[in-house]
């Protein structure tokens, strides 16, 4: 198989209209509502959520037998709402650290209280610019995931914020050099994944600072490397693992989890149950109203 290095060439800016009012952005910001828990596999901090799977069906799979991790041939729906990476709620996995034995260093932790006392007023995502990888599947509006295995390539489609898409390459090409100084750091970084059994690990970095890589402002510097795990336990559950390795800003890695839930209607009720479009990249000008969460 062959396989090719990441190439750094600098990604085409497209501006587009804004297509809702204050309050619709506002609203669309806000982080969805946790439904029941269910079954969480693929790693030591999802290991302990009870299973739902006597209730859905078994999860898809593609011709070639890999698990389905998206829309299976004539169904409906898209992935929804999401936990947290840290603490416990009702999609988080119960081994989550909390917020309070996260290791972080103490610049960052003081950046972070400084974020949560400001409501979290400089959070990116409110002016319309991409969130990193944890953060664009905890955001409202869903997502959906392509595979293509004939391409060696996954693709994340993301319905929320600045409505993104993310690249995981599956041909085994290594990850940029970040101290390299021809690797031009990104908002979802470069990412190159595996299959474990049933499971896709995604290794990720390159990553700018601009972003916030999770929900909550959670800081992190250009040494972050994420190592995600995606499995579907049953038809209606995606597992979701991620171990968190940033020298810069933590002491040590750490690990955190959550579930994601199937939708099988749009966001407005309707059958179609299909992610919908939502741009606001430019002409916002109501920036200054925004005053935190």
């Amino acid at each position: 198989m062959t396989t090719k290095p990441f190439s750094f060439m600098r990604p085409a800016c497209l501006g587009l209209p804004l297509l809702a009012s204050l309050a619709l952005l506002s609203a669309c910001s806000q982080e969805p509502a946790a439904d029941a828990a269910g079954d969480v596999t693929g790693g030591p901090a999802a290991a302990n959520m009870p299973s739902t799977a006597a209730t859905s069906k078994p999860a898809p799979r593609l011709p070639n037998g890999t698990v389905n991790l998206g829309l299976a041939p004539g169904e409906r729906g898209f992935w929804g709402s999401s936990g947290s990476i840290y603490d416990h709620g009702r999609l988080s996995s119960p081994t989550n650290l909390l917020i309070g034995d996260v290791p972080f260093q103490p610049w960052a932790k003081a950046l972070y209280e400084f974020r949560q006392a400001n409501n979290e007023k400089d959070d990116p995502h409110s002016r319309c610019l991409p969130g990193g990888p944890t953060r664009e599947i905890e955001t409202v509006n869903g997502f959906e995931i392509l595979q293509m295995p004939d391409l060696n390539r996954v693709y994340f489609v993301f319905g929320g914020g600045e409505h993104s898409w993310r690249v995981v390459y599956t041909d085994g090409r290594p990850l940029p050099d970040v101290d390299n100084p021809d690797t031009i750091p990104t908002y979802l970084g470069y990412s190159s994944a595996r299959w474990e059994g049933d499971t896709l690990v995604v290794e990720s970095t390159g990553f700018n600072e601009k972003m916030w890589f999770t929900q909550g402002g959670l800081p992190h510097t250009r040494y972050l490397h994420l190592t995600e795990r995606f499995s579907r336990p049953d038809y209606d559950t995606l597992s979701y693992e991620v171990t968190v390795d940033d020298p810069g800003a933590y002491t040590r890695p750490w690990s955190g989890g959550f579930q994601v839930k199937w939708n099988y209607t749009s966001w407005d009720g309707t059958e179609a149950g299909e992610i919908h479009e939502y741009f606001c990249q430019d002409n916002n000008r109501d920036v200054q109203h925004m005053v935190g969460n």
